[in-house]
Formats: structure tokens, sequence, C-alpha cells
């Protein structure tokens, strides 16, 4: 049904004719991108305009290395602005040229207020013919698995082939504890939580939990929850040279590779979350919102704010 479903949108996208908007991916963390292209989809859905993505600039290398396609890639010869707040003087020119002379929309217009504001968030959508029907939880989580269809490859690289791992897994508390610049500096988003934040949240769900599956970007948190709980089982994917995530030092990665990799990882992390039996984590992290989301907050818990759709 939702190769169906995607069929329909690519329909759809393209009796838009009047209005034209390219959404540029760019240098944020994976799942805030993620997340504003879902918001971005649907308000182009409402709106009726025409949704082009431009994911050349992206510091996840393209859109379409990871998933087969579902909204047509613009590949026009001047770039498209991709930072929401600072302009340099090409990005001035740019913003001229699909503004004045190609009459499009760009995010840089009042676009990306309009989808954050509260009668939009507040509203019941309706596309039947993309399995759309109600609030902007359900719609958002409809519109990435749409987005989300991932190719052979991908595939592949993200979902774990050992049987028994998967049962066990399958009977955890996923947590995810984040660290790097997320909850720390400059770029700080969020508070920093410890270990035993999460575990007596699990604790308090079922007492008797034992194994837990533990995704994070600092091996640190691994290795403390370790050494200080060593009677709990513990599942984690997190390699021991990982020390944080820090977005800046990730956008200026060269190597494809390396790139890949990072893209690769956040999503096999997702997916143990997913798979849990129980779900811990901070719903200020777009990471988090993913999650409950793919769960359809099925036994999803929050240490922090409740779930938005921003």
């Amino acid at each position: 049904m939702l190769e169906l479903y995607r069929q329909n949108y690519q329909l759809t996208n393209k009796t838009f004719a009047k209005k034209e908007l390219i959404y540029p991916l760019g240098t944020r963390g994976f799942f805030s991108e993620v997340n504003n292209l879902a918001l971005i989809v649907l308000y182009c859905l409402q709106n009726e305009i025409n949704l082009k993505l431009y994911s050349k600039k992206w510091s996840g290398g393209n859109w379409n290395d990871y998933f087969n396609p579902l909204i047509e890639e613009y590949k026009g010869l001047i770039p498209v602005p991709i930072d929401m707040y600072i302009e340099s003087r090409r990005d001035k020119c740019f913003k001229k040229y699909h503004r004045l002379f190609k009459k499009r929309i760009i995010i840089q217009d009042q676009i990306w207020n309009d989808m954050r504001n509260e009668k939009f968030t507040t509203s019941h959508f309706y596309f039947p013919n993309l399995g759309i029907d109600g609030s902007i939880f359900e719609v958002k989580r409809q519109i990435i698995k749409l987005l989300f269809d991932f190719n052979l490859r991908t595939s592949t690289e993200i979902t774990i082939q050992d049987t028994e791992l998967n049962k066990v897994i399958k009977e955890s508390c996923g947590f995810h504890i984040r660290r790097g610049d997320k909850v720390s500096g400059k770029s700080k988003e969020a508070e920093s939580f410890e270990i035993d934040s999460y575990l007596d949240k699990a604790l308090q769900v079922n007492p008797n939990i034992s194994t837990f599956t533990l995704c994070t970007d600092d091996y640190d948190v691994v290795n403390n929850f370790k050494t200080t709980y060593p009677h709990f089982q513990i599942i984690s994917l997190c390699p021991p040279t990982r020390n944080g995530y820090f977005q800046k030092e990730y956008n200026s990665k060269q190597k494809k590779s390396e790139i890949r990799n990072e893209v690769i990882n956040i999503l096999k992390d997702s997916n143990l979350l997913i798979n849990s039996k129980y779900f811990v984590g901070t719903y200020s992290s777009n990471v988090a919102r993913y999650v409950v989301l793919m769960r359809n907050r099925e036994e999803c818990y929050s240490i922090d704010d409740e779930w938005n759709p921003y």
C-alpha cells in the first residue's frame, strides 16, 4: 500500500503547477532535516504547491544515496540558498533569481514560520489517496513512511541480521542519550541528563526490566552504564572511539565514506529504539520525536519535554 501512496504523492505533486517551492537540505542534524522536510511536504500538499528537493549542498551527501526518490530533485545551474538566517551577497543574488525570474518560493520566505504556526499544526489533514486522515502526529508519521523508502544498499546496511540479537532487542528498553554539541557549548539545545534519570523512568514502567538498548553518541555513557550497573545487560552499537556528536565537525568531513557512515549509524540506532519493547528519551531531540512517531507513541516516555511537531 505504501508504494501506491508514493505513486499517488508523485502524481498529486505534479498537478500543482501554479506555485513551486524548492526545499534545500542543509547543515542541520539528520533528523532535524527529516522533521522539517516532513513539515514542508505537508505544507505544500495543503497549499497546492509543487515541491522539489535540493540536496546538492546537504551535509549528509545526497538524498538519493540513501532512499528511492519520492520528490523530484532540483538540478538547475543556479544554487538554492540553504541557510535560513545568514545571507551572503551570493545568496541574495540567488534569492532574487528564484523569486523574481522564476517566481519560485524558497524556504527563506514566510513559509518557515507558516508551517510552524498553531493554525497549521492543529489542523485536521485529509488526503485519502495518500493514507492521510488525521492530526499532525498521524500525518507526519505517514509522510516519513513515504519518504523513508530505503534503497537496497541502505536497507542492507541498517538491518541487523542476527536473529537472536533481534529477539533480545524486542524485549529490551531503548535509551537515547544525547551528548556532544546538542547538550553543551554554544550550540546547546537542551539539558544533559545522567543515566540514572533514564533508568529511573524505565524501572517505573517495568521494575523487572533488565536489558537495555543504549543509543548514544558518546562511548563514555556506555562504559559508565556498564560500570555502574554490571548486573544489567547492555546492547549498544556505539564504538569506543565516539566522544560526542558535533555538527560543525561533521559538516567539515570530506570523505564520502565518513559522511555516509554517520547517517547509517543514526538510522541503525533509531531502528534499535523503534524495535525495543519500551523507549525512554528526551523529546527535545529530533531523534526521539522521530522514534515516537514510528512507534505510534506505544510505550514511549520522555524525561524532559512533551512531543511536539516542530
